[in-house]
């Protein structure tokens, strides 16, 4: 019996079937597809400001240091995920067992970032009060602290690199690699910051979905996010975008 089978995993059958199901699989696939596209011009806008500056990118395949950080990302993005893990079970398996020891080690410490969440989830890119910010920042910076590796991460390498959150992907360094780790930059003594290039894209606040048109932008925890798509299905969809699934859709 693998992992997927031992949790309460929805199957893909289901999770795709009836005509909204084929809405969805439909969407996952048009997303991805755009997505590579704003992969590409990321990776073009941003090679040639590092090119202006002189100097050259130092991320590569198999550096994970900034694999530790708290990864925020929208619906879109995490349906697109889901997807990618129906097609790849390797990827899947992996994902559980490592999601599973990362749940364990969050309720060790008390879930600190539950409330993280809800911020989140409550205001997407709105403006956040200053309460809120404090408990955001101080949540971040717990997380950090806990240096403790994506989900997604296997042997150091990105298990969902053609469909990882935009966040991942805007974001790259023309410094050492050892500048990045959360130790060194949250220590205020220490002199060197990463110099870090990042382009803005209006992708990023996309409100498409393949049912209804989202208000905002909903983000989350990826991965949190990606687990709970995976065992609660449309109900949880419906649960934070706050629409409801056409009943005529569902079966």
């Amino acid at each position: 019996m693998t992992v997927t089978n031992q949790l309460d995993i929805i199957s893909d059958t289901d999770a795709y079937a009836g005509p909204i199901g084929k809405k969805r699989k439909e969407f996952c696939v048009r997303f991805t597809q755009q997505k590579q596209d704003v992969f590409r011009r990321i990776e073009s806008e941003v090679a040639k400001q590092v090119k202006a500056n002189g100097e050259v990118i130092s991320c590569h395949k198999g550096c994970s240091v900034c694999c530790v950080l708290y990864v925020e990302a929208e619906i879109q993005e995490c349906e697109a995920i889901v997807y990618y893990l129906y097609r790849n079970p390797v990827a899947m398996d992996h994902f559980l067992r490592q999601y599973a020891a990362w749940r364990k080690r969050m309720r060790l410490l008390g879930n600190p970032f539950a409330r993280c969440e809800e911020i989140l989830h409550q205001h997407g890119q709105g403006r956040l009060s200053q309460g809120d910010q404090k408990t955001l920042l101080s949540a971040l910076a717990s997380y950090h602290d806990q240096n403790i590796p994506c989900s997604f991460l296997a042997d150091g390498v990105c298990s969902i690199y053609a469909v990882r959150p935009y966040v991942c992907v805007n974001h790259y360094v023309t410094t050492p690699a050892e500048w990045c780790r959360v130790e060194n930059w949250c220590n205020p003594d220490f002199p060197d910051r990463p110099r870090v290039y990042m382009i803005s894209i209006d992708d990023l606040y996309d409100c498409s979905f393949y049912y209804g048109s989202l208000g905002r932008p909903v983000i989350g925890f990826m991965q949190t996010t990606v687990y709970r798509i995976l065992t609660g299905g449309l109900e949880y969809v419906s649960e934070l975008t706050g629409l409801e699934t056409p009943a005529a859709e569902t079966t």
